[in-house]
């Protein structure tokens, strides 16, 4: 079967391990950039908050910015921090046992990748994730956002046809809506993102709680 995984928090523990290092530099970044900020540790506090229920850093971070006046141009400081070049100051750890089950997969599946960003910075996440790019056969980086295009390339490319194929990701309407609409079996992993509200349930064929349990999902599904 073909497998196609979103890679943050799918294969990465984004929310947890990148995330909170990442926000609180884009905060000092702004705060230099002369956003007054009376207590930073309460403020940081508020802005993990936010992301925790926002779909995206971005979102999450012009709430924030909104909510405490911040002057004109924090946003593009931020995002810059966030997205343009982000600064890993902890070590980055791959969703648990991910490791364990990808190389297991990529034995008897044929796997691939499709993941929302900027190339070089994913592939530096992986790296430090100690994720291998061997074992997917094909691997896009959707700079632009739109993962139903490569969602559609991976199924041309690979002559499989979306109804034998499954998408794994966290979040509904990025992830596993785009992989629907063209006939893909989707599973949501409840973990960072897709523990909150992030898109409609009638485009989720499957939950699971940790990507162990796609070993014996696969088996049911065959």
């Amino acid at each position: 079967m073909l497998i196609i995984f979103d890679l943050d928090d799918t294969l990465i523990d984004t929310s947890g391990s990148i995330l909170p290092g990442i926000l609180k530099n884009a905060l000092k970044a702004m705060e230099g950039e002369g956003f007054a900020l009376k207590n930073f540790e309460y403020s940081y506090k508020e802005l993990l908050q936010l992301n925790t229920f926002h779909i995206s850093s971005e979102a999450a971070l012009r709430e924030f910015l909104e909510i405490n006046q911040a002057p004109e141009g924090c946003l593009e400081v931020g995002l810059r921090e966030i997205y343009e070049a982000p600064q890993f100051n902890h070590p980055i750890q791959a969703i648990e046992d991910g490791v364990e089950v990808l190389e297991k997969l990529s034995q008897e599946h044929q796997l691939a990748l499709v993941t929302k960003g900027k190339e070089k910075i994913q592939r530096e996440k992986m790296k430090h994730a100690g994720i291998s790019t061997q074992f997917f056969t094909r691997l896009y980086f959707c700079e632009d956002g739109d993962k139903k295009k490569a969602y559609q390339k991976v199924s041309e490319e690979t002559g499989i046809s979306p109804l034998k194929a499954l998408v794994c990701g966290d979040r509904i309407s990025l992830d596993l809506t785009p992989a629907k609409e063209l006939g893909y079996n989707t599973v949501q992993i409840k973990w960072g993102r897709g523990l909150g509200n992030t898109g409609l349930k009638k485009d989720v064929d499957y939950t699971i709680l940790h990507l162990k349990e796609l070993e014996s999902l696969l088996e049911k599904i065959k």
